[in-house]
C-alpha cells in the first residue's frame, strides 16, 4: 500500500510543478529526440572550489518529462545548500543530455534564482555529470534511466 500511496503522492507533485511552469520555461522546451520519463540521479563535488562550495558531496536528482521537469540538489553534512530545482529547458546531443533551469526552494534564500545546468555524458557502463550552479562548477558519476531502462 505504502508503495502505490508514494506513486500517487509522486504524480500529483508532478502535476503541480508541470503546471507551475511559466508559459516562457514551456517554450523553451527542446523535445525532438527526448525519451519519455527521463531521471538523472549522481554525486558531485569540486574539492578545488574554496570555503564551504569545496566540501559539497551533491546529490543531484532530476526528474523530467517532454523536457520540464524539476529536482533536487542535497549534502546531508552540509543541508543549508539543499535545494529544489525547475528544469525548463532539457536537450539531447548523441550521448549527452543537458538539463537547463534555476533554483526554485533552498534552505539559503539567496541561492534562489542561480541558474543550474547538469550535463549528462553517457560512456559506456558509467555516466559522466557535471553541474554548474551559478559560478561554481562540480563533477562526477550518476545514471540516467528512462521507464525503468537504464541507458
Amino acid at each position: 500500500m505504502n508503495d502505490r500511496r508514494d506513486f500517487l503522492v509522486g504524480a500529483g507533485a508532478s502535476i503541480l510543478v508541470a503546471s507551475a511552469l511559466t508559459d516562457g520555461a514551456q517554450a523553451r522546451v527542446q523535445t525532438g529526440n527526448l525519451p519519455s520519463g527521463l531521471y538523472t540521479v549522481g554525486l558531485v563535488s569540486n574539492r578545488d572550489l574554496p570555503g564551504l562550495a569545496g566540501q559539497l558531496l551533491l546529490t543531484v536528482y532530476l526528474a523530467v518529462e517532454d523536457g520540464t521537469g524539476f529536482g533536487t540538489l542535497s549534502d546531508p553534512v552540509h543541508p543549508q545548500v539543499n535545494s529544489h530545482v525547475e528544469i525548463g529547458d532539457t536537450r539531447r546531443h548523441g550521448q549527452a543530455f543537458e538539463f537547463d533551469g534555476e533554483v526554485s526552494l533552498s534552505n539559503d534564500p539567496a541561492r534562489v534564482g542561480q541558474q543550474v545546468q547538469v550535463v549528462a555524458t553517457l560512456h559506456g557502463d558509467f555516466t559522466q555529470l557535471v553541474l554548474a550552479l551559478d559560478a561554481d562548477t562540480f563533477s562526477g558519476l550518476g545514471s540516467v534511466h528512462t521507464n525503468g531502462v537504464n541507458f
